[in-house]
């Protein structure tokens, strides 16, 4: 296996010296997984919540870190929310996608603010071989199905892969519970000379989802017509060349836009105050979030032994948002902020590439809060007498203010809740690590010890206005914590047909009023994967601890309890060949295989036990 993303260069699995996983697709399609969020359960080190439903809000955390301070990319182009900072994995769909790599802290250094957590990067599928044209369907309880249609090949010196995909679903609650996405993506490679390459691609996603639980901060509120659409782009052009045997540079642009709307029409049968406001008023909002940036980056190497990485990138993060209440507004954002950052990289490999030793830094320059300096360090050598290897690193990162915490404008009678003289979260982190290989390579142990310090965490306080209503609050630099945690891998390739995954994850924590809501102590997953012949089967299951939670209703604080889920897929390969079919399959997916009554977040109770079965076929040379 082959990462990019721990070193912005091709590196081979046992020579990457941080904690990184690689999802294949081949796993992906084991899983039958119809979104990226499903197959990051499977992750050691993340917690995965979604509040509800197919669709609605989900969120994911990389050793304790909040959402905001986990970087995710597409193909190298964030996507994080410039309003709130974190990505919403609800509409991610898996078509299309190659790998997705996942760097567990560490990511300052090459990749700049909210990779305190860490880096996720989703990256698509480049076209290769013969034309190849494939089409599924599939359908299950609820309402739900599920089309897919795929492109992807060479021809002459262009490489090209395309998807389409449609979700649509009922859900499973009495009303205002359905979920309809409408997915595409595209990448193109055009061979420019032998050394030279031009790269497009795009992202297009629409979505539509009914939110049951949108009052559920209301005894039996139950909304009828609370409604969300989402809309996203992404496109970027990257050009790549060799310019001698140890030199090479690319350069790229990017743009990503959100549009979001979000309605709310009143219930007539219910009444209630929030605040002082009606809790079921008619309300409208809009976000146009959006991240333009180009980069810079080469790559020179000496020998075998040294490569040096130094990249400049520019981004100019907008938002532009406007909402209101049975017609009074409740304020608007139309802001833009700009950020340079630079980054330098040396990677040296000594002993037959035993010891690995990998020092970088990185400067940013905010419009905003200044200069900011994030250095790491890693490394890892190897006993190649045992097939031992240690790790060992340290890192610095940092995650900037978001577009709302800087200008969200007053409301309700506030004055403003964004503060301009916001300093950026700061954070160091050290991690220590063992791998193990046993028996030919057939088992694979690994643990990875960490500690992670944040200062100057946002959060809020009251608002310097004494005339302000008691409940408005601001922005501010507050807060301090600190994590602490171990993570366990164990991988057994049990007979030639049958391989066994598993990983656990403790985390410890010390945080201003001892807690942390939505993340337990412990967490921990197996899969189990048996393929003979022409039949396939994957078998997951997920255990989540205890944690801390916040009730939905009164706002205090509450104890989650633990919870296991199951979920099971297959694949069937039907002995259908010819000159243009090259495969036909049925497969099929049961989530929450016991049909287990859980929460991942109070208020918001996970869907039942749905299954999805389908059928996929083929075509080509």
């Amino acid at each position: 296996r082959v990462f990019v993303t721990p070193t912005r260069t091709e590196t081979p699995s046992e020579q990457v010296t941080t904690s990184a996983t690689v999802i294949s697709a081949a796993e992906i399609e084991n899983q039958q997984a119809e979104t990226v969020l499903e197959v990051l359960r499977q992750v050691p080190g993340l917690d995965v919540v979604q509040t509800g439903s197919r669709g609605t809000g989900a969120s994911v955390f990389i050793r304790g870190a909040e959402a905001d301070q986990v970087l995710v990319l597409i193909d190298g182009v964030e996507v994080n929310s410039t309003t709130v900072g974190a990505f919403n994995f609800a509409h991610l769909t898996t078509e299309n996608i190659e790998r997705i790599e996942i760097l567990r802290g560490a990511g300052g250094t090459l990749y700049g603010s909210q990779a305190i957590g860490g880096v996720i990067n989703i990256i698509t599928k480049r076209g290769r071989g013969p034309a190849e044209f494939g089409l599924s369907a599939e359908g299950g309880n609820g309402s739900t199905h599920r089309q897919t249609l795929s492109l992807s090949g060479e021809a002459g010196r262009i490489g090209y892969s395309f998807s389409g995909a449609r979700i649509a679903s009922d859900g499973f609650r009495p009303f205002n519970d359905d979920y309809r996405n409408l997915a595409a993506s595209g990448r193109l490679d055009y061979k420019v000379t032998d050394d030279a390459l031009l790269k497009g691609i795009f992202r297009f996603n629409k979505t539509a989802v009914g939110l049951f639980n949108s009052n559920n901060f209301v005894p039996g509120g139950r909304d009828p017509n609370s409604r969300e659409a989402v809309t996203q782009y992404l496109g970027k052009i990257e050009w790549e060349q060799r310019i001698l045997k140890e030199w090479d540079y690319r350069i790229a642009g990017s743009i990503f836009k959100e549009h979001i709307k979000h309605s709310d029409d009143p219930d007539p049968l219910r009444d209630c105050q929030f605040f002082g406001f009606p809790c079921d008023s008619r309300t409208r909002s809009r976000f146009r979030p959006q991240i333009s940036s180009a980069e810079f980056q080469t790559n020179y190497r000496f020998g075998d032994w040294s490569t040096t990485t130094f990249g400049t990138e520019f981004k100019r993060r907008k938002a532009s948002t406007s909402s209101s209440s049975d017609g009074f507004p409740l304020g608007e954002i139309n802001k833009a902020i700009r950020n340079m950052g630079y980054y330098l990289q040396e990677q040296i490999k000594l002993f037959g590439d035993r010891l690995i030793l990998i020092p970088g830094i990185r400067l940013d320059d905010h419009q905003t809060f200044g200069s900011e300096w994030s250095p790491s360090f890693s490394s890892s050598y190897l006993f190649s007498e045992t097939a031992t290897r240690v790790k060992f690193g340290y890192a610095e990162a940092f995650k900037a203010p978001t577009l709302n915490e800087l200008f969200f404008p007053p409301g309700f009678g506030c004055a403003a809740f964004g503060n301009p003289d916001l300093d950026p979260e700061k954070s160091w982190e050290l991690n220590a690590g063992v791998e193990q290989t046993l028996l030919r390579d057939r088992v694979t142990v690994a643990a990875t010890v960490f500690h992670r310090e944040v200062s100057d965490l946002m959060s809020t306080g009251p608002t310097p206005d004494p005339g302000d209503p008691a409940f408005c609050v601001r922005a501010e630099n507050l807060g301090r914590a600190r994590f602490d945690g171990v993570e366990w891998l164990l991988n057994i390739k049990l007979l030639s047909f049958l391989s066994l995954g598993a990983n656990y994850t403790y985390l410890d924590w010390d945080t201003a009023d001892g807690r942390l809501n939505r993340r337990p102590r412990h967490r921990g997953s197996m899969s189990l994967n048996y393929f003979y012949d022409r039949f396939r089967l994957n078998f997951d299951a997920h255990l989540v601890g205890k944690r801390d939670d916040v009730d939905s209703i009164t706002g205090a604080s509450i104890k989650k309890g633990s919870y296991a889920r199951f979920d099971l897929a297959g694949s069937y390969q039907l002995p259908v060949k010819t000159t243009l079919v090259k495969d036909v399959s049925l497969f099929g997916r049961i989530e929450n295989l016991l049909n287990r009554k859980y929460e991942e977040a109070d208020g918001f109770r996970a869907r039942p036990v749905n299954f999805l079965l389908g059928i996929r076929a083929a075509f080509g040379g």
